[in-house]
This record gives structure tokens, sequence and C-alpha cells, in this order.
């Protein structure tokens, strides 16, 4: 006789032990789960965070304090809780978070202990810590009240007088595991690590940091400075129309920029617009959250639109309210996002205003180095095409390149020079890595004293004049050969002096 099956669902619970250890691969690096709590922060109504790196060797730690509202006991027990809140909930629209999972994901993917001190005004002080390795020992969610001396330590250095929210990361595996305090080396790495916190936060807090309501970040006293990726502050920025998209009830704002030439920034702020990855890869859209930035610069795969030189003046700004993270797919991390279908056409046709208003002042400011029409151009350089390959040679009538043949005792030598510059060109190299750092190749002459420069290009005038041109001729004929066009002010120079 069969036995009847039983219709009440079983229990399965997922094991702590292993859960835990799964929680630390959502992703993070150390700069964005920082900035996860950051958020954190921002909602509690902090007007000062500050995160602070503490070396000692294996043992660091690193914390995050703020002075916002705190928390109570039974708030900070939920807020430990893993998954504390439903995503699905119709939520605060300042609110930056959304999963329930950021302090616990953010904290568990590079520490492997977390300690919160919270205090409300007028309230007891509330401590909580979640500890891996005893979760792994008990294989329960089991909460400890009581922080380690280091972690009492900090929160004793960080805490405000009244009220205010401190993390302390120790047991930090995945920094400093296997570090010695001793070492020079591993210091140095552990302090860098907390510079591209400060560059990430510059980027991700920046209208947080200058807009109504400004709130001031530190990291370890100092300062933290905000990026503006639209130099909205140059008076060469060109704003172009602002658009309200309306979806799904709620409006969506995108502002397009076009940043000013390189001619019109002096040398330390173009430095600081092409933010940490340069020019290139900065140019697109930038998705923001409450002002909270999520994706800095991409093109978010709009017709297949690449990043690309002629287009890299163009920043275009999307604001979003947080009811549409689910359309826009904004994951835990806060670091992707991807446009809903209904939307792509709009920002496609943005986009295209953007980029072609970028493309003319880029091709503007190309066509001053070019001659005008009907003008000989003279290169250095020519390329051949042969059976459908290209090659590289010197150009063999170029000025310096026959005044110094004619000067040559013996000429197979010379020619064996030549041959030799010409075969070992590092094409694939320079291609490669005009691609991946297009920001970091220098053009002719762009690092040369002038000095140098304006020793070369006498060398060459010198040159003409041997071929019997007069002065003006040889000036003329210098003005059109590259990559002297680009230099006035020398050729000027040149003209003034009267050398020969």
């Amino acid at each position: 006789m069969t036995k009847p099956i039983s219709s009440d669902p079983d229990l399965a619970p997922p094991l702590a032990s292993h859960l835990v250890e799964s929680l630390r691969a959502f992703g993070y690096d150390l700069a964005t789960a920082l900035a996860d709590l950051a958020d954190n922060s921002l909602f509690h109504h902090a007007s000062k965070i500050t995160v602070y790196f503490h070396w000692a060797g294996e043992n660091s730690a690193i914390a995050i304090a703020d002075n916002g509202n705190g928390m109570d006991e039974a708030t900070l027990i939920n807020a430990m809780r893993i998954g504390s809140r439903n995503p699905c909930e119709i939520r605060d629209p300042d609110d930056l978070g959304r999963f329930g999972l950021g302090l616990k994901t953010a904290s568990f993917s590079q520490c492997r202990r977390v300690t919160v001190f919270t205090q409300r005004k007028g309230g007891a002080p509330v401590i909580r810590c979640w500890d891996l390795d005893f979760i792994a020992e008990t294989n329960e969610w089991r909460l400890l009240r009581m922080p380690s001396p280091l972690a009492a330590k900090l929160a004793d250095k960080l805490a405000d007088t009244t009220q205010g929210t401190i993390v302390v990361w120790e047991k930090i595996d995945r920094l400093t595991a296997g570090n010695d305090t001793e070492n020079d080396a591993d210091e140095d790495a552990f302090l860098r690590h907390a510079e591209r916190v400060s560059d990430h936060f510059s980027a991700v807090f920046h209208r947080i940091m200058t807009g109504r309501n400004p709130v001031s970040f530190f990291l370890n006293e100092k300062l933290i400075s905000p990026w503006d990726p639209f130099l909205v502050d140059e008076t060469a920025t060109q704003r172009l129309p602002l658009e309200k998209l309306p979806y799904k009830g709620h409006m969506i704002e995108v502002a397009p920029f076009v940043l000013p030439h390189l001619s019109k920034l002096d040398a330390e702020l173009h430095r600081r617009a092409a933010g940490l990855r340069g020019w290139n890869a900065h140019q697109g859209f930038y998705i923001y959250r409450n002002r909270r930035l999520l994706v800095a610069g991409d093109w978010l795969g709009l017709k297949g639109w690449r990043q690309e030189e002629h287009y890299k003046l163009a920043r275009i700004r999307v604001d979003l309210p947080n009811a549409l993270d689910h359309e826009w797919e904004i994951d835990v991390t806060k670091s992707r996002a991807h446009p809903p279908e209904k939307l792509r056409r709009d920002l496609v046709r943005i986009g295209e205003c953007a980029r072609s208003v970028a493309k003319r002042i880029y091709s503007h400011r190309g066509s001053k180095l070019v001659p005008v029409e009907g003008q000989e151009r003279i290169f250095l350089w020519d390329q051949m095409v042969k059976h459908n390959q290209i090659s590289y040679r010197l150009n063999r009538d170029h000025p310096l390149v026959k005044y110094v043949r004619a000067s040559c005792s013996d000429l197979s030598k010379f020619n064996a020079l030549l041959r030799l510059i010409e075969e070992t060109i590092p094409i694939p190299l320079i291609t490669i890595t005009d691609r991946e750092k297009p920001d970091q190749t220098v053009g002719p002459f762009e690092t040369t004293k002038e000095t140098e420069l304006l020793d070369v290009m006498r060398q060459v005038y010198a040159a003409l004049c041997s071929n019997g041109l007069s002065r003006n001729d040889a000036l003329l004929r210098l003005s059109r050969l590259e990559p002297f066009p680009r230099f006035p002010q020398l050729l000027q120079a040149i003209k003034e002096g009267g050398e020969s």
C-alpha cells in the first residue's frame, strides 16, 4: 500500500555559514562598498561623513562615521538583518537604498567583521557586530553585542558628541591579508586604496557636496573636493536645452553639456576634467539618482556608439527618481544602469545632438592645423599600399632627409638606417596603446620644450635655405611641413630672427 504524500511544505532555510560567504561576492570594490555605506549616512541626514583608514598591517581597519540621526536598538537590529526591507516597497523619494542589503553585502565584500556604533540624540549608544568567523562556527545568524578593543578605539576617535553612526570594518582580508606593519610597500598600497576612495567619492557625491544643503566628506581628516564632470562654472561650456522625459508617471531630466576645447582650459583644469579614466572614457551619459552618480560616462549601448575621439567633449546628465530603479535595472552595487526601451529613442536623439556639437568643435579646432585648399602639405612619413598590405616609408624628398643625405659620406649606411627605421616601426603596439590609453598618447612635440622644438625647426629651415630657397620661400615651405603649422608662434620667431 502506497504511503500518502504530505502536502505540507518543507522548511529549507539557507545555512548561515554558507550563505554569508556567498554574500561576499556581490561585485563591490572597496570604493563602491564605502559609497554604499555613505548612502545610508545621507539618508539619515548627515551633514558630515568621514572615512578613516587605520594602518596596522594585517590588523588594519577602515571606518566610516557620520553625524546623522543615528538609530535606536530596534532600528539597528533590523538594519543589520539580511534583507531588512522589501525592494518592491514604495520608499522615501530621498532614499538612496533599495534592497535592504547594502550595509551587509558592502561590508562583507571587504571584511569579515563589521561593527556598528550608533546613537540618537538624547538616546543611549547601541552596538551590534557581525563576525563571519563566529557565524561559520555557530551556523546561526547571531549578532554580537561587544566591540573589539580596536573598533571601540576608532569609534571613540570618530564619534560625534551627541548623535550619529560609525561603521568599523576589521579583518579586511581582501585588502590587507598577509600585510606587515614594517613593510613600507604594504603601507603605500593601503594608502593608495584610500586615495582611490577619495577620488571615487569626489565623483559620486559631487553634486551632494555642492548642491542644496551641502554635505562635507573627509578622508582621514582631509576634505574631499568635488569633481564636476560638466564644468558648469566655465563660461566656454555649452549647455544644450534641458529636456524632461515623462515615464510611468515620473519625470526624467536630461541635461546635455559640451565641454570647452582644451585650448580654453588651463593645464590643471584640463587634467582634472579628464577624470580618473581620461577624456575619451568619460564621454557619454551620466546617470544620477537623487543627485548621486551611478554611471560616469557611458553611451548605454545606444546605436552601437563607442567612445571616440571626436565626441569626447559630450557629457549628458540624466536625473532619475528612485521609483524607476527597476525600470533602469539599477543593481545592488549602484554602478550599472540600463535605459528602458521606450526611452531609448529620445536618448538617441539627445545624444546625437550633443555628439554633433562636440564633433563640430573638435573638427573646427583641427581645421586650423591643416593648410587651406590648394596648398601643399608635406609629411615626413608616406603610407604605402601594395597587394592590400599597408606599410610606412620615410619621405625621401623631405628637406631634412635630403639635407642629411647630401652631407653623408657613406650613403649605404644612411640608406640602411632609413630601411631599419621603416621596417621596425612598432605599429601593433602603437595601435593598442592608442586604443586603450588615448589620452596618454603624446602628439608631435606635445611634451617638448619650446627651445628644443625651435632648434629642430631651425635645422629644417637651414636645410631648406641650403637647397637654394630664399628666406621667405624657406619659411613658407617650413610652415607647410607637418607638424610645424601647429606652432605659429615659433614660425614667427624664426621669421623675426632671420635665421639662415
